[in-house]
């Protein structure tokens, strides 16, 4: 695939779903749709003027598309400044259209190596998820509030619309996970955390924290154990026997696969470099034929994993007194 034509496939999966890339091309061009498709399709070449235009419209860089030095890798990252939470509201916004466009292609899925537990295992669950954005917010900012009033500053319709968007779409993605008996820490750690520093008003909102995350590792051993995750898109996890260092995701969409390398809690960075993926991907898979399965028939080492999730999240919930 040319560079024009990788240029075209990264507008695709962060374009918006209710937005038409010919159509974009169009107005931001000022050319008919047979001149934009021809563009798109590699037909015709971009100038330099209209890489330029393109570039500005869609925020990509344009070293990105012309860099081909040896050693070169151009990653995307947009900075998230919490002290406006419109910043966090766009950001969401913005990923939860690339999930979506993901779960529209026609050849898709995502791979996971996870030190932390992949953000759209959250999403369905919405106290949980704001406490994990809490912690990020706490981290990142100046502010001290309780959890309870953190959330009263959240515009809960927007997120709950946005996150929604985000467990659909991941449900129709063919999906692998690579864990370790440390991918729960991160949560665990926030929850035994932040109590002890008077972050919760009333016991009931962290006793709610900790029922969610245990539905969610419930409903992860579900998935496992179906090798699906109901809607037909397979679901595949293993659990690797040594510590993963880095939290990485590769998406791939119609044969376009861009990698990001998760920064802090929420943030990430992408790129779509095709060496960098490919040496990603390889490592995965590496990864992957020297883990432990469990998934399907893998009946008795899934139960022991998420038995151990299970008692750990019990254990907090019945010790932790606010």
């Amino acid at each position: 695939m040319n560079a024009q034509k990788m240029f075209f496939e990264t507008v695709k999966q962060n374009l918006p779903s209710n937005l038409l890339l010919a159509d974009e091309v169009c107005d931001v061009l000022n050319i008919g749709q047979d001149s934009a498709y021809r563009r798109i399709k590699g037909g015709k070449g971009l100038t330099m003027n209209e890489l330029s235009k393109l570039c500005l419209h869609f925020n990509i860089s344009v070293d990105s598309v012309i860099n081909n030095q040896a050693g070169n890798i151009v990653f995307r990252y947009s900075p998230l400044d919490m002290s406006n939470m419109d910043n966090y509201y766009l950001y969401m916004q913005q990923l939860a259209a690339l999930i979506e466009g993901i779960a529209k292609a026609k050849e898709k899925e995502v791979i996971f190596m996870a030190v932390d537990i992949p953000f759209p295992h959250f999403t369905p669950y919405m106290e949980l998820t704001l406490f994990k954005i809490y912690t990020w917010f706490q981290s990142v900012s100046k502010l001290t509030v309780s959890y309870e009033k953190f959330c009263g500053m959240l515009d809960m319709d927007l997120l709950k619309t946005v996150y929604a968007k985000i467990t659909d779409a991941y449900l129709r993605i063919p999906s692998t996970e690579i864990w370790t008996n440390n991918t729960i820490d991160p949560i665990i750690h926030s929850l035994d955390y932040y109590p002890d520093l008077n972050c919760f008003e009333r016991q009931e909102s962290f006793t709610l924290i900790c029922s969610q995350l245990l539905q969610l590792i419930e409903n992860i051993e579900l998935f496992a154990g179906k090798e699906n995750k109901g809607k037909g898109c397979f679901f595949r996890m293993y659990l690797s026997p040594i510590a993963i260092m880095n939290d990485f995701m590769i998406t791939k969409r119609d044969g376009v696969n861009v990698t990001s390398v998760k920064l802090y809690t929420i943030n990430s960075m992408f790129t779509s470099d095709a060496t960098f993926c490919s040496e990603v991907e390889k490592w995965m898979h590496n990864s992957i034929s020297k883990s432990i399965s469990l998934s399907g028939n893998a009946t008795r080492e899934r139960f022991q994993f998420f038995r151990k999730l299970k008692d750990r999240i019990s254990y907090l919930a019945e010790s932790k007194k606010i």
